[in-house]
């Protein structure tokens, strides 16, 4: 486009309302310096969130705490779209305060999050949307650096897919290390669509004393197996809840010595307590005859743009 001869500023330049009446221009008048005197308010508290938020992050850091608890944050975003009431959409609500708190991890200093370089094209743009604009990515060479940082603090989460995790879980040793280290508190899918396959979502890994959610719909285990969809299909019969859903992806070990093993994504009908349902799972696993471990349990993303 030729844009000689234009003026560059006419863009930011107030519309012209020569063809409005008096009456509606005072109208019109009144209406924007109440919404003016609106944003000033909403950003005097947004200025005083981030500062209780800073005091936050300097106790976290003198007792050793985490910057991000996913339990929480679910649990903020899922209260407020709940109390939003009027004209503003849920979507709205939950991707502002999603802003919010990507401020106010930056303001308590949260560390950078990590993702595998093979990676790193792929994730960000699914991870930015489900983090946030102020959170800051690092990719790494493989799963040891990645689990390095997590274990010394130098990074806040670490993002693998599910082929990632199940190659970063092909030996007894590796898969012994994670569950003594980690825990899976959620995943996001790459792409806006809900449906994918779960060796494509992201699994957001953090260190094992964050801790688990108190209520759930997702169940990331791991079964040691031979046939992992024969293993599989064990396990769901075994379930009372015929609702649930299982993804199963298999994890080839290194050897033919080495068992294989599914790792098992189950999605429950309806949130469930954490501990109740994880003891349950475990015993319908041992009455059928699998060994099961859990790597994660946390609520769904899916409701919040995940």
């Amino acid at each position: 486009m030729n844009c000689a001869g234009s003026n560059p500023l006419k863009s930011l330049m107030p519309p012209n309302n020569s063809n409005l009446t008096p009456s509606l221009s005072r109208q019109m008048q009144q209406l924007r310096l109440k919404v003016d005197q609106i944003d000033l308010k909403i950003l005097k508290l947004l200025q005083q969130r981030i500062k209780l938020s800073a005091r936050i992050g300097q106790v976290k850091r003198r007792h050793g705490a985490p910057v991000y608890v996913p339990q929480r944050e679910n649990e903020l975003r899922a209260r407020v779209v709940g109390l939003s009431q009027g004209k503003l959409p849920p979507q709205s609500v939950d991707a502002i305060f999603r802003e919010i708190m990507s401020n106010s991890r930056a303001a308590q200093g949260q560390a950078p999050i990590g993702l595998l370089r093979g990676g790193a094209e792929a994730i960000p743009l699914s991870a930015r949307w489900h983090f946030g604009s102020c959170d800051e990515f690092v990719s790494k060479k493989s799963w040891a650096e990645l689990a390095a940082g997590l274990e010394s603090g130098a990074l806040a989460v670490a993002l693998l897919t599910g082929a990632d995790l199940a190659v970063a879980l092909k030996t007894t040793a590796a898969r012994k290390r994670f569950l003594a280290r980690f825990n899976v508190v959620g995943d996001i899918s790459p792409t806006l669509e809900m449906k994918v396959p779960l060796a494509r979502r992201i699994l957001i890994v953090t260190p094992r004393s964050q801790g688990v959610a108190c209520k759930a719909d997702r169940i990331i285990i791991l079964i040691e197996c031979k046939s992992t969809q024969d293993t599989v299909k064990k396990l769901v019969k075994s379930m009372s809840d015929r609702s649930i859903h299982a993804e199963e992806l298999t994890v080839q070990g290194q050897s033919a010595q080495t068992a294989s093993a599914a790792l098992v994504r189950l999605t429950l009908p309806r949130p469930v307590d954490t501990t109740l349902s994880t003891e349950r799972l475990i015993a319908v696993g041992k009455s059928a005859g699998l060994q099961i471990s859990l790597l994660g349990v946390y609520s769904g993303t899916e409701n919040y743009g995940g």
